[in-house]
């Protein structure tokens, strides 16, 4: 005879206590959960939490230095070519000649 949906729940529920499972949450934005789908069919995996587990024993087992590397929030480095600058420096002499009274004239 089949268990019933309590008599199921029940043993899942003594399993989650043998094994001190812990349930974590997390919200995050739909950018984020996104990469996360593309990460799990990628890497063939059938669910999240899966996903999730193995990426954290990866990351378990990395040196100190590699984990700095790899936690390391990617950020854009902005960096103003020469010709830029000296179009900038043109133009914003230029709207100084126009409007005369609004430059800085430091003393000497």
């Amino acid at each position: 005879m089949a268990k019933t949906v309590q008599e199921r729940s029940a043993k899942a529920a003594q399993k989650r206590l043998a094994v001190a499972e812990k349930e974590l949450r997390h919200k995050v934005r739909p950018g984020i959960e996104q990469a996360m789908e593309r990460i799990r069919l990628r890497g063939k995996v059938p669910i999240i939490s899966e996903v999730l587990q193995i990426a954290i024993m990866k990351m378990d087992l990395m040196d100190d230095d590699e984990l700095v590397t790899f936690l390391s929030y990617p950020r854009h480095e902005i960096v103003i070519s020469e010709n830029v600058a000296r179009d900038f420096q043109e133009k914003s002499m230029l709207m100084i000649q126009q409007s005369p009274g609004d430059e800085i004239i430091s003393p000497g």
